[in-house]
């Protein structure tokens, strides 16, 4: 083919008394260097502005002119070879796209082929093909087929007898372990399919292990619900019975049963609520507890303590308890607020 051959010769600029035009910009420069606006000077200020800007304007357009002026040739010059190409251009896309073509065709021959021996290899084995179409993928390079491009190598068919045979191995696992989750759960009167489902993120011995946790904390929670039920009829029961006391207490009156003394209406109200508190105290769940250390004058103010707590519903030994009680030296005020450093 002929060479494209091209006589060129270099374009020169010469500025005419370029001396001249630097020193006129100079002494423009000079002028106006340092100029300094004022309101009653402001109309002239704006004609100097406009002069100098028009002056950059007619120096910058005559650059525009001489350059185009210079590009010119190279402009004409890139448009005809444009166009003088473009028929090569043409003729090079048609070979790329029937090549392209001819290798997607091939990569479909040796993919069909590749398929076809994996749909036959997994019949043996009870398989879904489907589940090797993205490894097929990795079987259709031209050194993975003999001379004719469309029979696959031993070693080709080697490699896929292996996969087959791993994915058969890996199911033959997964439905052991699918069977070990499900004899689980059925002793355990449990569901199996949520940890079927864990088996893509644990192993066989992390689910069992799972199963039994949940089965243990389940048990657990079986366990507080039916003694809350207890304690709920319990406390149902005795209700039940108080108020079929306070019925016949209406027919006879009531004596205390160490005293023989007859019980007036505060002091059997006093007795039932005692009795509530009790048994409500056998339901309750305690979350903390606190250290109290006080100060009485005497025994009546220890009593009036005690008292005061069990009319809030606390009841010694059972939900409070006392330790370390002694009688002490008799102190002031001052000194327990300097013994505790109040």
């Amino acid at each position: 083919m002929q060479e494209l051959q091209i006589k060129h010769t270099e374009a020169k600029i010469e500025i005419i008394d370029k001396e001249a035009f630097e020193q006129n910009i100079n002494e423009i420069v000079k002028k106006y260097s340092g100029y300094t606006m004022t309101a009653a000077t402001i109309k002239d200020d704006k004609q100097v502005l406009a002069s100098l800007r028009k002056l950059v304007k007619q120096i910058s357009d005559k650059r525009i002119e001489i350059k185009k002026e210079l590009t010119a040739p190279v402009t004409d010059f890139e448009a005809y070879v444009k166009k003088a190409i473009d028929p090569l251009n043409k003729v090079i896309s048609s070979i790329d796209k029937d090549i392209k073509d001819y290798e997607a065709h091939q990569k479909q021959l040796r993919l069909d082929t590749v398929k076809g021996y994996i749909a036959n290899k997994a019949t043996e084995y009870m398989l879904d093909p489907r589940l090797f179409d993205e490894k097929a993928q990795n079987y259709l390079k031209a050194s993975d087929f003999m001379a004719d491009g469309v029979t696959l190598k031993k070693a080709t068919m080697k490699s896929l007898d292996d996969t087959i045979t791993f994915e058969y191995q890996k199911q033959q696992e997964f439905e052991k372990s699918k069977a070990a989750i499900s004899g689980q759960c059925a002793e355990y009167g449990m569901t199996d399919q949520p940890y079927i489902r864990m088996l893509k993120d644990l192993t066989l011995v992390e689910v069992l292990e799972q199963i039994k946790s949940d089965y243990l904390f389940e048990q657990e929670k079986q366990k507080m619900r039916q003694a809350e039920e207890e304690q709920r009829q319990l406390l149902a029961a005795k209700r039940a019975k108080e108020q079929e006391q306070a019925q016949k207490s209406q027919e006879m009156p009531l004596t205390d049963p160490e005293t023989g003394e007859i019980l007036s209406g505060d002091q059997l109200h006093q007795n039932e609520q005692n009795a509530l508190t009790g048994a409500e105290n056998g339901l309750k769940r305690y979350t903390q507890k606190m250290t109290l250390e006080v100060y009485f004058e005497d025994t009546a103010d220890k009593d009036r303590f005690k008292d005061g707590l069990s009319q809030l519903g606390f009841e010694h030994k059972q939900n409070y308890q006392v330790s370390g009680y002694q009688r002490i030296e008799p102190v002031t005020q001052e000194q327990l607020n300097e013994l505790c450093g109040w």
